[in-house]
């Protein structure tokens, strides 16, 4: 902790160290000096104080009251000292030399303390100052430190308040910038996380319009036609789409199915396969003009849809008695299959026709094309959405037109279930699990034999 490479800056411990250190060797300097200097002048003062008082002591000769105790001077033996009080009650040291015959005496005073009562007070002056100096610098330390953090803490309450785009504003290296570069770190995060919630929210509130969607645009049951076993199956791929299928009686007591596929995903392609499936249901219950019925559909969605949406259509119409199939196509990819039990054939039926919404009449109107099929006892008619062809394997390859026709093929003379349930295996065993591209609707009759 505290290494400036790894924080982009010196760290807290060192710039305390470093701090005092300077401080105190600026102090401790300043003091060495002020006590050099005042030590050499009470020394000076204090000799000064000697001399002239030993003058003066030497020059009046005082009267000793007592001496307390003799000192002996080895380099200078024939000199007496003795520690002596005066009369006075002040302590000197008395010199006494034999000159010939007589005795000369000088006085030296003893120090009186003042000196070192002086130097104790410079000592604690200067250790006072010291203490200052020292909280001062730890002061101003942690004020650089304290106001750093609190503007941080101020930006951690910003994001705590829930504004996860507010960045810390403080700039620098050592630990704050570590705790600022955190907190940054932390709200990325925290706008990452409330990001992916919301999504998952959207998310999971599409799954559930996707479901309502669906449940809208299944049929509540198939019908049940005298001679014919109508079947359909329809697996959801877990996106909200706007594809349909859709069984609908028309007027003349015929019946059509009809599957379709929407562009696009979402609400929108959701909002407009409701549209399409209500107004086609609607026509087709009116009248037993099949290409009337799907003109009109269009030219009411091409002003619903928006530019670049549409809506692809095959629709085949069953007329119970003769076993005759009307089928209209409007711009569907996938053809209509009609499989013959008789020569245990598969053939494709495909009329002309642009998709709804592209065109608001002339062009739909002219490329609109109508076929017919018979039905004989035993062969099916096959009517699927994109979904089965688009789906992939785990390589994203797509599972193509020639190997779904080629599974219809191979399952068409089965019962209807058993043929549905085969159409089933065979996505789910190409698939391995993968997710759909698209829903997969198939709807198919088969006439009794």
């Amino acid at each position: 902790m505290g290494r400036g490479g790894e924080h982009g800056g010196m760290g807290l411990g060192p710039r305390f160290a470093l701090s005092m250190t300077a401080a105190l060797l600026v102090v401790m300097g300043v003091a060495g000096v002020w006590i050099h200097t005042t030590a050499m002048e009470m020394s000076e003062a204090a000799r000064e104080r000697a001399s002239a008082l030993g003058i003066k002591l030497t020059t009046e000769r005082p009267r000793v009251v007592n001496e307390i105790e003799a000192w002996g001077v080895p380099s200078a033996p024939d000199v007496e000292a003795f520690h002596v009080r005066l009369a006075d009650g002040q302590e000197v040291m008395r010199y006494g030399l034999q000159d010939g015959e007589r005795v000369v005496y000088w006085y030296v005073p003893l120090e009186s303390g003042d000196e070192g009562v002086a130097l104790a007070r410079l000592l604690g002056v200067i250790l006072l100052v010291v203490v200052l100096v020292g909280a001062g610098v730890s002061y101003w330390i942690a004020g650089q430190v304290v106001g750093p953090l609190r503007r941080v803490i101020d930006d951690v309450r910003q994001v705590a308040r829930g504004n996860t785009a507010h960045r810390v504003r403080v700039r620098g290296g050592g630990e704050v910038a570590l705790l600022a570069r955190a907190v940054d770190r932390m709200s990325a995060d925290l706008a990452d996380a409330q990001e992916a919630e919301l999504e998952l929210s959207m998310r999971e509130r599409e799954v559930e319009l996707a479901a309502g969607v669906r449940e809208a645009l299944t049929p509540f049951e198939t019908p049940q036609v005298a001679g014919y076993d109508l079947r359909a199956s329809h697996l959801p791929s877990g996106e909200l789409l706007g594809d349909f299928y859709l069984f609908a009686p028309l007027a003349d007591g015929r019946i059509a199915l009809v599957v379709c596929d929407v562009s696009g995903i979402g609400m929108p392609a959701a909002l407009i396969g409701a549209t399409a499936r209500a107004y086609l249901a609607a026509e087709l219950a009116l009248t037993a003009d099949l290409a009337g019925a799907l003109r009109r559909v269009n030219q009411r969605l091409a002003g619903d849809v928006r530019r670049g949406m549409f809506v692809t259509a095959m629709c085949a119409v069953l007329e119970p008695k003769s076993g005759r199939v009307e089928v209209a196509c409007a711009g569907h990819k996938v053809p209509l299959l009609v499989y013959s039990q008789a020569d245990r054939s598969l053939r494709k039926v495909h009329p002309g026709g642009i998709a709804f919404g592209f065109d608001a009449g002339p062009v739909f109107d002219r490329s609109l094309e109508l076929a017919t099929v018979e039905l004989a006892p035993g062969d099916r008619l096959v009517l699927s959405s994109e979904g089965p062809v688009q789906v992939q394997d785990a390589d994203g390859n797509e599972l193509g037109e020639d190997a779904w026709f080629q599974a219809i093929g191979r399952n068409a003379g089965q019962p209807t279930a058993s043929f549905l349930r085969g159409l089933k295996q065979t996505i789910e065993a190409f698939t391995d699990d993968e997710p759909y591209l698209k829903d997969v609707s198939v709807l198919t009759v088969q006439r009794e034999a």
